[in-house]
């Protein structure tokens, strides 16, 4: 038996050899088409990016009930003595009210078990780091304390940028927060935005800059980057809504301008895509010595 479980949502868009090395769990979000229920893990991504392009009768999101987030609890109580559950930001979602009522629900049901339940304050490819983080952890032998303790020194350290190609899947998904009026003028005015979402912001959306083009903003989000992170070693995930030749370029970007000691690229999950649309640059990083 393992001493620590490490679990997270779908938002945070593990890569599944990253998973299978760490033994990370994902617990699946649900996206309802037409008032068809499907998972995050389950959902034909290709036709999900289609319909979005509708524009009407929009795919909305839902979050697992308490009793998925038990089974889970359940499932990973099997095989190791400690769980740790990493959520994405609770501005975003009662998800994370969810997870922890769960937790409540397995002090009578699973007494010998101990669980807790994080909020990252951020999502997507900065909750990324955090998960494999705190994976890696564990994975050294550290137990629940000492990685509790760790997360809590990271999420302050975490940036994470979110380059949509359009903030209308956003503003009808009402995740928009400060960047309402940006949204308002999108359509006036022929720009693209930088948002931000991670502890800086208390978790919610918070306009960072616009440019003309998606170049543009890469450029903006790697000058950022290295304004932030200075001389230290950069830590970095790029998250993508198909399309995988912007994150490639962005990758070359911040390998040729920064000292990477790592980078991940993955592939969103369908509740960021039904809330940011196609085309989506989710980039999070952070510095250490």
């Amino acid at each position: 038996m393992k001493k620590i479980a490490i679990m997270t949502d779908s938002v945070a868009a593990i890569p599944r050899e990253i998973a299978e090395e760490y033994e990370i769990t994902m617990v699946p979000f649900h996206t309802i088409v037409e008032g068809k229920d499907y998972l995050d893990t389950e959902i034909d991504m290709k036709w999900l990016y289609n319909r979005l392009k509708e524009k009407d009768n929009l795919p909305t999101t839902s979050f697992p009930s308490v009793g998925e987030f038990f089974q889970a609890y359940q499932k990973s109580a099997q095989s190791s003595e400690t769980i740790l559950y990493i959520f994405m930001t609770s501005a975003f979602t009662k998800g994370y009210e969810a997870a922890v009522g769960a937790k409540e629900m397995a002090r009578e049901k699973l007494p010998k078990i101990r669980i807790e339940v994080i909020d990252s304050y951020t999502v997507e490819a900065g909750e990324l780091l955090l998960v494999i983080e705190a994976a890696r952890a564990a994975k050294e032998g550290k137990d629940l304390d000492e990685i509790v303790k760790l997360l809590n020194e990271l999420i302050p350290k975490i940036n994470l940028f979110q380059a949509p190609d359009t903030l209308f899947y956003r503003d009808k998904g009402g995740r928009i927060f400060q960047a309402k009026s940006w949204a308002e003028a999108e359509s006036s005015t022929n720009f693209r935005a930088i948002l931000e979402v991670d502890a800086s912001t208390g978790g919610i959306t918070k306009p960072v800059a616009r440019a003309k083009t998606k170049t543009q903003i890469m450029n903006k989000m790697v000058d950022i980057a290295k304004e932030r992170v200075g001389s230290k070693n950069l830590h970095a995930a790029i998250v993508h809504a198909n399309v995988p030749e912007q994150a490639e370029e962005l990758k070359e970007m911040l390998l040729s301008q920064c000292h990477c000691a790592e980078l991940y690229i993955s592939e969103a999950a369908a509740v960021s895509a039904v809330h940011n649309g196609e085309g989506l640059i989710s980039f999070g990083f952070y510095g250490s010595d």
